[in-house]
């Protein structure tokens, strides 16, 4: 049968658990200061850490930046190479173009000079050849002066 509890035993019970409740209270407070110690030192060790690293990285800064200097010399002397291989090149693929072109237009007033060049009627004979002397003026003179902007 279930017994009845008297005042003395639930006044007695509940004391018991007070006095666990502020043990464990003291526990946690004791945890909690001593994270709190540890903390404290672990950043003022780690503030001491980053002034040593700090000190020891502006001495290496100059040389850092000397190094970076000597790199971006080097990779601009790479560049001004580069330039010029550029350039060359344009102007060797310019002057294959100008020949090529200066041809091309020779050949066609060589036709016109053998084609209607040769006709029967003077007017046409005379037409063809005159545009086919033009044609090589013209030609003459424009690569001549696109030859000495290469240049």
């Amino acid at each position: 049968m279930p017994q009845a509890r008297s005042s003395g035993s639930s006044s007695g019970s509940s004391s018991g658990r007070s006095q666990t409740k502020r043990s464990s209270a003291k526990k946690s407070t004791g945890a909690k200061r001593t994270t709190t110690r540890k903390s404290t030192s672990a950043r003022s060790s780690a503030s001491r850490a980053t002034k040593s690293a700090s000190s020891r990285a502006a001495g290496s800064r100059a040389n850092g930046v000397a190094a970076a200097d000597q790199r971006l010399e080097a990779v601009a002397q790479r560049v001004r190479k580069l330039n010029e291989r550029i350039i060359d090149e344009s102007k060797s693929a310019g002057e294959a173009t100008l020949t090529a072109y200066e041809k091309a237009l020779k050949a066609i007033a060589s036709s016109l000079e053998r084609g209607p060049g040769k006709s029967d009627v003077e007017w046409v004979s005379s037409l063809a050849t005159t545009q086919a002397k033009w044609i090589r003026d013209v030609t003459a003179a424009w690569t001549s002066a696109a030859r000495g902007m290469l240049k």
